[in-house]
């Protein structure tokens, strides 16, 4: 398969997920969306939206040389920082069921910690490669970058988003460690995040049901275990055809969230298991031809830039089936391209333009070296 149809690969999958997503956010919020708001359409035409501004900013970081983003790295990871400390701000950040994690931009509502996710991508590919020779020690190579996004991560565990900070810390000690970091270095830096994560989750009260819920969900079914239980249901009663597209019935004010967290319940009651399983195939196809992309990159920067960005995306995506299946404990993370949210799209369809980018890249400098080689193939045969 050539690297023109590749690209044609990568692009395919991110628009189909995108379609089957605005689908399934119509079909899993339309009565929610008619009862609240009086407006069935109301989530669809906001997530629309989203979508365009997503697509238009797809190609235009398709259109950015992928090196201008490593001289950008640290004024991006400053920038998100500063976001993220504005959204703490009473009168600045918009506090949403009890969570203080969005700015209001005019009509819509923006998330920092989404694209301070590619910041910290971004920042860490410029660090691999500008600091490799140090990744072997801990003070001077590990410590660094740990500290930043540790910062990072802080900011946004005070926003109560523990999701998004687990995906961030998960890339960035995989993006650490296939740039020569130690194994022994990441385990210990783990080891002593512990403490935090087991007084983030134990200290605070409804994570700690939300723990409890995971282990056992049918303790406390009309409560702390109310969520899974009605994904168990809805996933259950799918069956391996599913209901029928708009059929379900967890969604009708039984399973909260059904447009954002939980929309693979939605797409398990509706499309069965035949849904489900195309919706792993396509995150499947999508990691796979990131990865890819990682492999022939020119240079290490972009190697760096693509795998640490395909595992942004496939690592939050596994997570939420995860949390879905009852394999994880309850937390607020979307399905990247499928739930509803405006800024998650965004970052992660900005992260696929930069693949994308990364791919051409790619072919046209394999295209000169077999110019270059058929150059020298000819001048051979003349002097012969």
């Amino acid at each position: 398969m050539g690297q023109k149809q590749s690209d044609k690969t990568l692009i395919l999958v991110t628009l189909t997920l995108l379609v089957i997503g605005l689908v399934m956010i119509y079909s899993a919020s339309a009565v929610l969306a008619g009862r609240r708001y009086g407006d069935s359409l109301f989530f669809f035409k906001r997530q629309t939206l989203w979508a365009a501004i997503g697509l238009t900013a797809m190609v235009a970081a398709s259109r950015v040389p992928y090196p201008v983003w490593q001289r950008a790295g640290l004024p991006l990871i400053l920038g998100a920082g500063l976001l993220l400390i504005l959204v703490l701000v009473p009168g600045i950040g918009v506090e949403v069921n009890g969570s203080r994690r969005w700015l209001r931009l005019g009509p819509l509502t923006l998330q920092p910690a989404e694209l301070a996710r590619l910041c910290a991508v971004i920042y860490l590919a410029r660090y691999l490669v500008e600091k490799r020779d140090r990744l072997n020690d801990f003070l001077t190579g590990v410590l660094p970058p740990m500290i930043v996004i540790g910062a990072l991560l802080a900011l946004i565990m005070g926003e109560s988003d523990l999701g998004t900070a687990a995906v961030m810390g998960l890339v960035a000690g995989v993006m650490l460690f296939l740039g020569g970091a130690r194994w022994r270095h990441l385990w210990a830096m783990g080891l002593l995040a512990m403490p935090v994560l087991y007084a983030m989750i134990m200290k605070i009260g409804y994570r700690r049901q939300r723990m409890m819920a995971f282990l056992d969900p049918w303790r406390d079914p009309s409560d702390a275990g109310f969520q899974m239980i009605q994904s168990f249901l809805a996933l259950g009663g799918g069956g391996p055809a599913g209901m029928g597209l708009g059929e379900g019935r967890q969604k009708l004010f039984f399973l909260p969230y059904p447009h954002t967290d939980f929309i693979f319940s939605v797409i398990g009651e509706e499309l069965g298991l035949l849904g489900t399983s195309a919706i792993l195939i396509l995150f499947g196809m999508l990691a796979w031809r990131g990865m890819a992309i990682g492999l022939r990159a020119p240079d290490p920067f972009g190697r760096y830039l693509a795998f640490g960005l395909t595992m942004m995306i496939t690592l939050q995506a596994l997570i939420n089936m995860a949390v879905v299946t009852g394999l994880l404990p309850t937390k607020g993370l979307t399905l990247p391209f499928l739930s509803y949210g405006g800024s998650s799209l965004l970052a992660n369809l900005i992260a696929v333009g930069i693949l994308w980018n990364i791919s051409r890249a790619a072919s046209a400098g394999r295209s000169k070296i077999s110019n270059l080689k058929f150059q020298i193939s000819k001048r051979s045969e003349g002097c012969v």
